[in-house]
Parts: C-alpha cells; sequence; structure tokens
C-alpha cells in the first residue's frame, strides 16, 4: 500500500551566492519512519500555481520554521512593524493556501514554531513582534528567554502542560523542559484552538483544534528532543496515526 503523502513547504537560504531550498532532516526521518511519504514544496517562483497538483492525494500538512511571518496577514500592531526581521512572501502565501485547503478538507496539520504562529494568523490570532519586549507588565520586558544565540540548542525553559488536553496525554505530566528559538509569538490564540501549554510569562507554547481530529500548533521543536521525553514522539506518532486513518478513509482531497 502506498504512503499517505504530506506535504511540507521548504525553506530557502543562501550558499555561495546560491539560493537551496531545504526541510530539516529531523521532520524527514520523523515522516519517513511513520511509514508517511514526505512531499517538499519548493519556496520557488512558479511553485504557487502548481499547488493543485501537490494537495493531489495529500493526507497531512506539516507546516514548520522560517522567517517572519508579514504584518499584513494579521490584524497587525505598530509592534509587528517595528521589531519586523526577515519575511518570506512567497513563503507565506504557499503555506497560507495550504492550511486553508488542509482545513477545508479536515486533513491533520502539525504546525511547529513559526508554522503554528501562521495557523493561528490564517484562523483569526495575532502575533507579538518580538515576544521578548512585548509581553512584559507595565513595558519592562519579559524575564524569560525565548532564543539563546549562545546556547542555541541546548537552551531549555519550562512550560506548564493543561489538564485534559492532548498534550497531557502525550507527555503524561504537567511541566516539561522545551527548547525555544523564536522571537515573534502568539498575543490573541485564534477562537477556534484551546491552549495546552504556557511558558512561564503565560506566552502560548501549544494549543489544538478540539473539533479535528489533527490540528496542533507548538511554539516548540519536539523532533529535536525525542530522547528528552517519550511524548515528543508520542505527539508525531498521533500525527502519523491521523495522517494514516486520513488514507484508509479513502477520500481524496479536490484540488484548490
Amino acid at each position: 500500500m502506498k504512503r499517505p503523502r504530506v506535504v511540507v513547504v521548504t525553506r530557502r537560504t543562501e550558499r555561495k551566492q546560491r539560493h537551496i531550498d531545504y526541510v530539516g532532516e529531523a521532520h524527514l526521518a520523523l515522516l519517513i519512519g511513520l511509514e508517511m511519504l514526505p512531499v517538499m514544496v519548493p519556496v520557488v517562483e512558479g511553485s504557487l500555481v502548481c499547488l493543485p497538483d501537490y494537495v493531489d492525494q495529500m493526507r497531512g500538512l506539516l507546516v514548520v520554521e522560517g522567517e517572519d511571518v508579514e504584518p499584513e496577514h494579521c490584524q497587525a500592531r505598530p509592534e509587528n512593524l517595528k521589531y519586523l526581521e526577515k519575511t518570506h512572501p512567497l513563503k507565506d502565501k504557499m503555506e497560507i493556501e495550504l492550511i486553508r485547503h488542509a482545513l477545508r478538507k479536515k486533513l491533520p496539520i502539525l504546525a511547529i514554531c513559526r508554522g503554528a504562529q501562521l495557523l493561528n494568523v490564517v484562523c483569526g490570532g495575532t502575533l507579538y513582534g518580538d515576544v521578548q519586549k512585548e509581553i512584559g507588565n507595565g513595558g519592562k520586558k519579559s524575564p524569560l528567554k525565548h532564543i539563546d544565540l549562545s546556547h542555541y540548542d541546548s537552551y531549555r525553559h519550562v512550560v506548564s502542560i493543561a489538564a485534559g488536553s492532548p498534550l497531557k496525554k502525550w507527555y503524561g505530566r504537567e511541566s516539561l523542559l522545551v527548547n525555544s528559538y523564536h522571537h515573534q509569538g502568539i498575543r490573541d490564540l485564534a477562537k477556534r484552538f484551546q491552549p495546552m501549554a504556557y511558558a512561564a510569562d503565560r506566552l502560548i507554547e501549544g494549543y489544538y483544534d478540539p473539533r479535528a481530529e489533527f490540528v496542533v500548533g507548538l511554539q516548540f521543536h519536539p523532533e529535536r528532543m525525542l530522547e528528552e521525553a517519550v511524548g515528543n514522539g508520542r505527539l508525531w506518532k498521533a500525527f502519523g496515526d491521523a495522517v494514516h486513518q486520513k488514507r484508509r478513509l479513502g477520500s481524496l482531497p479536490a484540488l484548490l
């Protein structure tokens, strides 16, 4: 039986004055290991009109890290422009189209880091332009680091997990040490979602759609911490199970 297709848009970098599109190996290895087929959509001119072909037989959507979300896509505040860093408008457009399609077709969605921010925006939520500078009370900066460039991969902070949430089921605990690589973050959570985890400064670190089989947004990266907590693998397996269930139902999503 053919593996179910999970679509993921690439990220672009530059090497020796040439562009390279990529998806992190950790994401790809998990998709393959869970018997799914990653379908990578390159962020190049012309890809937008090819999306109907990419979503043909698509059974799940993975939305991962990247540049800042363009403020034009949400109810922007002055801070969204003031603290804006590098963006990628074409990546925004492609992923927004794919998210809308996946939501219409009730496909499983796993959105991580920037992906969680963009999914929230598509559904009507808003973002902080810079969490570190905006989230503190009385105009003070948040005392919690959300990125530590000096300890980029090893830095961790605690999040509290909401009782009764899928995250509590997957991890079986009330708190968790997570990695953190971001400066934008969720300000207002879209109404369709429920929070699953909070940082100490109350930033939302995880959420889900209680009416969907699997629509999950995470600010942290479980795929980079697989050996640190069994729940990290369980979460990815839950995504895989939802994707395989969509394949077993046998309904093909219509073109965009």
